[in-house]
């Protein structure tokens, strides 16, 4: 445990662009929201280890997120129902359903399209929130939390010990 927030402490504290943390976290917003066994979800994770996205903060953010998808199931179950049961759309999802990847999709289930759709609206949202975030502690928090008695205590830890090894 000690180890995992000392690797996100490295990444928040390093010169690494605030666009790369929040697209971790975005991305882990959609895996988290949707079921973890989903054709979707296993492009999403061949994106992150493409693309330059911070693997701590999404193994960070994803089980979090992750809580946060179970909370909200039931809202998610509602509108992929509602969204499947559409008039204008059954024939598209009919249609979809007939093809390969439409089966190994499982957004015929209501619960994997609602919680998509939930995951791609949150991480809009995420995005610029999670910069915004990041470069305002960069900004304001990073130097004032030097200056506190308890961070120079913590300093003579074994965790601050650990975080310096990871940051070296």
């Amino acid at each position: 445990m000690l180890s995992i927030l000392a690797k996100l402490l490295k990444v928040l504290n390093s010169e690494q662009s605030p666009g790369q943390i929040a697209a971790a976290i975005s991305l882990a917003a959609i895996v988290g929201f949707t079921p973890l066994f989903s054709l979707h979800n296993i492009v999403i994770f061949f994106f992150v280890l493409i693309l330059r996205v911070n693997l701590t903060v999404f193994l960070v953010a994803w089980p979090l997120l992750t809580l946060l998808g179970v909370l909200i199931a039931p809202g998610a179950e509602s509108i992929g129902l509602s969204i499947l049961q559409n008039p204008s759309l059954i024939p598209f999802w009919e249609s979809f359903y007939n093809t390969l990847i439409g089966r190994w999709s499982n957004f015929y289930f209501s619960g994997v399209i609602g919680g998509l759709v939930i995951g791609v609206i949150t991480a809009v949202v995420l995005y610029p929130v999670s910069i915004l975030l990041v470069n305002q502690y960069r900004t304001k928090l990073m130097q004032r939390f030097e200056q506190f008695h308890i961070v120079r205590l913590i300093k003579t830890t074994k965790f601050w010990q650990l975080y310096d090894s990871t940051a070296n």
